[in-house]
C-alpha cells in the first residue's frame, strides 16, 4: 500500500511539472526548483528527532514502557518547535548577509529573491513539524498512512493548479512565484494538520502527558538524533545540491532538463523507497530479537528481487524519449548519456537505500556516516573536475554514481558481517 500511494504520488508530480512549467516559463519553473530544494533541506534540519522517532518508538513498545513514548512523542515536537523557530530566525540572517541571487544567477531583484525564499522557508517550517505524522505512522507499523498523506498532499496541490491556470494567466512572473508558494504551503499544511489529528484519534498515544523523560535517556536520544541528520543532510546533499551546482556553473534554465530526467526515474524510486519503508522497523524489531535467519531471508530476496530493478530500469531508460514528447512536448530532448547515468545512478540508490534502512532500523551507523561523509567532501570537487571535462550537466550525476558503486559494495558486506554475529534464534 506505501507503494501504491507512491505511485500515486508520483502520478501527480508527473502531471503538475509539465503544468508549472507552462504556467511559470523555463527560467521560472527552474527558480522553483530551487526554491523547493531548498524545502527538503529545511524539513531534514530536525537533529533526527523523526528518524528517532521510528526507531524509538518500536523499542519503548517493545520493552513495555508505553508512557515513555507518549513523553517522547510530546518532547519531540516542543523541540521541533523550538528548531522551526531557530530556522527561521536564521534564514533571515542568511538572506540579509549571502547575495543568493547572484550565487544561483537568479533573474530577479535581491528583494524579491529574499522574499520568495523567506516565505516558502516560513511554510516549510511550519510543515516540517507538522510533518513528524508521517514517522509516527511508519513506527506503529502503518507506513501507508504516511505515504497516503504524502498522495493526498500532491493530488491537492495539482487541483489547487487549475485556479492559477485557468483564472490568473496574465499575472507578472514574480507574483505567480508568489502564488505557487502560497499555494503549495497551505496545502501541504493543511494535509499534514488533518493526518496528524487522525493518527492521535486512532492510535493510542497522546501529547497529553504528565510523564517525563529522564536526561540522560533524552542525551542519549538526542546523540541518535545527530547522527540521522547528519545522514539526512548529507543524503540530500549528496543527491539535491545538483540543482544549486548546475545553476552556479549554468545558470536556472540548465537545471529543467536535468529536473526532468531526475524527476522521471524518481517514480520508480518514489514507488520502490516506500514500499521498503516499512523495513526500518521490521529491521529493529528483528534485530532486537537477535533474529538471524529472519534478516538473512529478507537480504537473500531483496537480492534477488533487485535482478527485477535493474530489468524495470533498463526498460524506463528505453521508453524514455517517447514518454518525455507525450509529457513534456514533442521538441523536448535529453541527451542520451545523461539518460544512462541517470538510469545507473537510480538503480544503485535503490540498491544502496534498502541495506540503508538496515543500519538506520538497528541504530549502527558508523560505517554508513563515514561512507556518506566521504561521498559529501568529494562531492563538490569531483562535480567541478568532470564539468572541466566537458561532461556538462551531466557531470553531477556521474560524481553521485560513483559514490553509490562504492556504497552498494561495502554496505552489504558489512550488513551481513553485522548479521553473521547475531545469536540464532531459538
Amino acid at each position: 500500500m506505501s507503494a501504491f500511494y507512491k505511485g500515486i504520488s508520483g502520478l501527480s508530480l508527473f502531471v503538475s511539472i509539465p503544468l508549472l512549467i507552462h504556467y511559470l516559463g523555463t527560467v521560472n519553473y527552474g527558480v522553483w526548483v530551487l526554491i523547493f530544494t531548498l524545502f527538503q533541506l529545511v524539513l531534514l534540519m530536525d537533529f533526527g528527532l523523526a528518524s528517532v522517532l521510528k526507531t524509538k518508538i518500536p523499542e519503548l513498545k517493545h520493552s513495555g514502557t508505553f508512557e515513555k513514548a507518549n513523553a517522547y512523542i510530546k518532547s519531540t515536537y516542543k523541540v521541533s518547535g523550538y528548531i522551526a523557530l531557530a530556522v527561521f530566525l536564521l534564514s533571515i540572517v542568511f538572506f540579509a548577509l549571502v547575495d543568493v541571487k547572484s550565487l544561483l544567477n537568479i533573474p530577479f531583484t535581491t528583494n524579491f529573491v529574499m522574499r520568495i525564499f523567506l516565505l516558502n522557508i516560513f511554510f516549510f517550517c511550519i510543515n516540517f513539524i507538522m510533518n513528524t505524522h508521517k514517522a509516527l505512522f511508519v513506527s506503529v507499523h502503518k507506513g501507508k498512512y504516511a505515504e497516503q498523506s504524502i498522495a493526498v498532499n500532491q493530488i491537492s496541490f495539482l487541483l489547487s493548479l487549475s485556479l492559477p491556470l485557468l483564472f490568473l494567466t496574465d499575472l507578472e512572473s514574480e507574483t505567480k512565484l508568489y502564488l505557487i508558494s502560497l499555494l503549495n504551503g497551505l496545502v501541504c499544511f493543511i494535509v499534514n494538520l488533518l493526518y496528524t489529528l487522525y493518527f492521535f484519534k486512532t492510535e493510542e498515544y497522546t501529547l497529553f502527558t504528565s510523564e517525563t523523560i529522564d536526561r540522560s535517556y533524552l542525551n542519549d536520544i538526542f546523540r541518535l538524533g545527530i547522527k540521522y541528520m547528519g545522514i539526512q543532510v548529507g543524503t540530500l546533499f549528496l543527491f539535491s545540491s545538483d540543482n544549486y551546482i548546475l545553476a552556479y556553473f549554468f545558470g536556472p534554465e540548465d537545471i529543467v532538463p536535468y529536473e526532468i530526467v531526475t524527476k522521471y526515474f524518481q517514480f520508480p524510486l518514489m514507488i520502490l523507497i516506500a514500499g521498503m519503508a516499512p523495513l526500518w522497523s521490521i529491521f529493529t524489531k528483528n534485530y532486537l530479537e537477535k533474529d538471524q535467519t529472519a534478516l538473512k531471508h529478507i537480504f537473500k530476496k531483496f537480492n534477488y528481487f533487485f535482478i527485477l530493478i535493474l530489468i524495470g530500469m533498463i526498460v524506463c531508460m528505453l521508453l524514455a524519449p517517447y514518454i518525455f514528447k507525450i509529457w513534456i512536448s514533442k521538441d523536448f530532448v535529453v541527451p542520451q548519456f545523461l539518460l544512462i547515468m541517470v538510469t545507473i545512478m537510480t538503480a544503485l540508490r535503490i540498491f544502496s537505500s534498502f541495506y540503508s534502512y538496515f543500519f538506520n532500523g538497528i541504530g549502527n551507523l558508523k560505517s554508513y556516516l563515514l561512507l556518506l561523509s566521504a561521498s559529501v567532501l568529494l562531492k563538490v570537487p569531483l562535480s567541478y573536475f568532470l564539468i572541466t571535462e566537458g561532461f556538462g550537466i551531466s557531470s553531477v550525476v556521474m560524481s553521485s554514481g560513483i559514490f553509490l558503486l562504492f556504497w552498494s559494495i561495502l554496505q552489504p558486506i558489512e550488513a551481513y558481517n553485522i548479521v553473521s554475529d547475531l545469536k540464532i534464534k531459538e
